[in-house]
């Protein structure tokens, strides 16, 4: 119930970012409700995730799950908040917080955390935590993952496309049924902000080395940049759709 409470909560928080909209006048106002419009998104679909394992037969796993989810949204009300006080646009925003989510969102964590039993998460099974498939270890076990590449980044020309995130919107958008992407990055300083959305999951960025393959990005705070909207890298995804990135 508190779960249901909280997303409806959050899309009341929605309609105030939807209504900041036609206020935004300086663009740190608009990077702010961006990266929160954003968020917003995000915990809604957490909300519903988690409030799909309570209403199923619940497994120990579906606890850790659901805590997770839990975690993942309180901490995207958080990383608004401390992008507002980052550009210092805390009251054009403050109407987004007017509802008691974070509240709510505590709660249900504190709840959820005394159902759960004691057990070991992340056994050593392999060097791999439970959560990843069978198919995912041989991925990460094979000696060549750049000749399974599905597409190929190179600065030279000599692939399939030259920036990194065309390459990710491509693979993603032509994906044949929920088969993992893998994207080989040859080596090269790849000066780009990267962002993985929250419709492209299972996606695998492979590298020719950590000196070799470089992604650098240069957005900051000083720069009207939230440092939510500064990653190099950045997934917004559900927790449970693994994002692996190996560059070695």
């Amino acid at each position: 119930m508190t779960v249901q409470v909280a997303i409806d909560q959050v899309h009341i928080a929605k309609k105030q970012a939807k209504h900041l909209r036609h206020h935004c006048h300086t663009k740190r106002q608009k990077a702010v409700l961006k990266d929160c419009s954003k968020l917003l998104d995000n915990t809604v679909l957490q909300l519903k995730h988690t409030l799909e394992s309570f209403r199923a037969n619940k497994t120990s796993e579906d606890d850790y799950d659901a805590q997770t989810w839990l975690s993942t949204a309180l901490t995207n009300l958080e990383t608004c908040r401390l992008g507002s006080q980052e550009l210092n646009v805390s009251t054009f925003v403050s109407p987004i917080f007017s509802t008691n989510v974070s509240q709510l969102l505590s709660n249900s964590l504190a709840v959820n955390g005394e159902l759960m039993k004691p057990q070991d998460r992340y056994p050593d099974d392999g060097g791999y935590p439970t959560w990843v498939t069978a198919g995912d270890r041989r991925l990460l076990q094979a000696d060549s993952l750049a000749s399974r590449a599905n597409v190929i980044v190179a600065q030279d020309g000599s692939g399939h496309f030259k920036s990194i995130q065309a390459a990710i919107n491509y693979a993603t958008a032509r994906r044949s049924g929920n088969n993992r992407v893998i994207i080989y990055i040859k080596r090269g300083v790849y000066r780009e902000n990267i962002a993985i959305s929250s419709t492209m999951n299972k996606v695998m960025l492979v590298g020719d080395g950590l000196r070799y393959t470089v992604i650098t990005g240069s957005r900051s705070v000083a720069a009207g940049y939230t440092t939510y909207s500064s990653a190099t890298v950045g997934k917004c995804k559900l927790f449970y759709e693994l994002c692996m990135c190996r560059l070695t």
